[in-house]
């Protein structure tokens, strides 16, 4: 990015790459995705020595935890990138497809047809790869994106920067249509006030930036704040299911958003606490419990109100004891954040009371939080999860980043009286 560069130029081209983008063939957009998957391959080495200067400087500079555990782009990061590069010029290109057709009753066919929602921001901390599915999922769904990766990240999300430029110049498709840029916090928030030129603003990373792009932005923001997710261990749960879905749930990947955060466990099921406590102590979780877990599992450390409503990223859950599905519940809705919760039941009726009732973004019934997923829900990977419920909800894809236009087919209908204009040709009426 050049120093003269200001984010309004950077917009305005970006804008001006998006009709190109948006008439482009799927078969070019899959082209420049293949193009960059080989890019990535070629220049992966160089990618990960990039990402290791961005991680010794982010030491150097304090970076610490689920920060710096982001930052990691090795050669296995890159090689999922370019799988899922792969998985999504394999799904069907959204725009143009048209849905909800229907004669109406003065015999026209209308329908909706998909199109590009024009120029995205992202901002997001950490994460290389979000600089590539970002880009990806925009070119794919045919919209242009901006995108402002942390400083923290500024070597390798430079790279990438200039890989996508070479993609997108192979294939014949203005390189502005992926832009991946630096500028620093005021420059920023100039780019969240351009609504004339830019669409949508999704940020990815703690709850202080995505805070602070929210309070910001005059342009619409897909958005989550934080993943306080549960699991809830009902009646009637299988026990081994219940342990390996808890620790699976957080062993994983502790410092992603729909990692869980807390346990629930039945009142049916108190007798299953010694065993719960002890299997997540031995895997070097810190268990934090309520007055009946410390109760019966004597050294838990009791939790506190906080700890309720934390979003830890850490290898640390809270336990507490519910009284039935309701209580359950009635604890998810007061302290969750609509992310991801799931219940552990044998019990069909108590799974389908818990996926009518529980408002959140993602509900599973015997399945750990880490399938809260775009790969696993069909995306290919995913741009970002949203908490909202306008437009966007969970996981995003292909289809999020678009909107619809209604089109309709006549055969010559109009709404008025064509005989009353004709009776008034050549009267002077307009």
């Amino acid at each position: 990015m050049a120093a003269t560069e200001t984010p309004r130029l950077v917009a305005e081209r970006a804008r001006a790459a998006t009709v190109q983008v948006a008439a482009a063939e799927t078969s070019t957009k899959n082209a420049v995705l293949g193009r960059m998957a080989a890019l990535l391959l070629d220049h992966c080495d160089e990618l990960v020595a990039a990402n290791r200067k961005d991680r010794e400087a982010a030491k150097a500079h304090g970076t610490t935890g689920a920060l710096l555990e982001r930052l990691v782009f090795d050669r296995d990061k890159v090689l999922s990138c370019v799988k899922s590069l792969g998985l999504i010029a394999g799904l069907p290109d959204p725009v143009g497809g048209i849905s909800q057709v229907q004669r109406t009753l003065n015999g026209l066919m209308a329908g909706r047809m998909r199109v590009p929602l024009g120029v995205i921001l992202m901002v997001y901390e950490a994460r290389p790869h979000v600089t590539v599915n970002g880009g990806a999922f925009a070119m794919k769904s045919g919209n242009a994106i901006i995108l402002r990766g942390g400083s923290e990240a500024r070597e390798c999300n430079g790279l990438l920067g200039r890989l996508w430029s070479e993609a997108l110049a192979n294939e014949g498709l203005p390189k502005d249509a992926v832009q991946v840029v630096s500028f620093g916090h005021d420059a920023v928030g100039e780019l969240l006030r351009l609504d004339d030129l830019i669409d949508l603003v999704i940020p990815r990373g703690g709850k202080g930036l995505i805070r602070a792009v929210t309070k910001q932005s005059s342009i619409p923001v897909i958005k989550h704040f934080s993943g306080v997710c549960h699991v809830y261990v009902g009646e009637q749960a299988d026990t081994q299911k219940a342990l390996d879905i808890v620790l699976d749930s957080k062993l994983l990947m502790p410092a992603v958003c729909n990692a869980a955060e807390t346990v629930l466990v039945d009142a049916s099921m108190r007798h299953w606490l010694p065993q719960l406590v002890a299997a997540l102590g031995n895997n070097g979780v810190e268990v934090r419990g309520g007055p009946v877990v410390c109760e019966d599992v004597p050294g838990t450390r009791p939790a506190t109100e906080e700890d309720w409503g934390t979003e830890y990223l850490d290898l640390i859950y809270s336990v507490k004891v519910v009284d039935g599905l309701d209580a359950a519940i009635e604890h998810m809705s007061k302290y969750g954040s609509g992310h991801t919760d799931v219940i552990v039941t044998e019990n069909y009726s108590q799974a389908q009371r818990f996926l009518r009732r529980v408002d959140s973004a993602v509900v599973l019934v015997n399945a750990s939080t880490m399938f809260c997923d775009g790969a696993t829900l069909g995306m290919g990977a995913e741009i970002g999860i949203s908490t909202d419920k306008l437009h966007a909800r969970g996981p995003m894809g292909l289809q999020e980043l678009t909107s619809y236009k209604h089109v309709i087919w006549g055969e010559g209908q109009v709404m008025g009286d064509t005989n009353a204009w004709k009776k008034a040709e050549g009267t002077g009426r307009t």
